[in-house]
């Protein structure tokens, strides 16, 4: 029994690291994790109820690191000779640019925490943004289908501070 014990215990230990780096789909949402690092990325669409196009796989992901609250959001085209030159995106009336560096659009961190807690008030962002220096139009937005669900799974997952919200008014 102690040996069947220790073997059971053995075999935990080993395979932990093969556990803790996966992924999960929540609704509209694809979850990751490794190590001390979630994140979980969506499609950026013009249509939500059309069906999944390669030729258009452009996405929105949202990043934390090392159990730090603190968001980064990117957008990324993973479409073969189709990147994004310029990117921003809008809620209501105004307008958050982000900064292109290579082929990847990265949220400016002043802009971080207005982009997840406008996104956690179920306003959805629409993605400004050009592919090979071309204006994408109309403009598409990102689900929220799920993003609630995601970020608390993240929260969890990866101990970020349960109460984020607390931290507003911190720059």
């Amino acid at each position: 029994m102690i040996k069947n014990l220790s073997v059971f215990f053995c075999s935990i230990c080993l395979y932990s690291n093969v556990f803790a780096n996966d992924s999960i789909v929540m609704e509209d949402w694809l979850i990751s994790f490794e190590n001390k690092t979630c994140w979980a990325s969506a499609l950026i669409i013009e249509d939500h109820s059309k069906e999944y196009d390669p030729d258009n796989d452009f996405q929105y992901t949202v990043s934390f690191h090392n159990g730090i609250p603190l968001p980064q959001f990117t957008i990324v085209s993973n479409s073969n000779g189709k990147v994004v030159t310029a990117a921003s995106i809008k809620f209501d009336e105004y307008i958050l640019d982000y900064d292109v560096i290579e082929d990847t659009a990265f949220s400016f961190p002043k802009d971080d925490r207005k982009i997840l807690f406008n996104m956690l008030d179920g306003l959805s962002p629409k993605v400004i943004m050009k592919i090979n220096h071309e204006d994408i139009l109309p403009t598409p937005s990102v689900s929220l289908k799920g993003f609630n669900a995601a970020y608390n799974f993240m929260s969890k997952k990866c101990n970020l501070d349960n109460s984020i919200k607390a931290m507003e008014g911190i720059s």
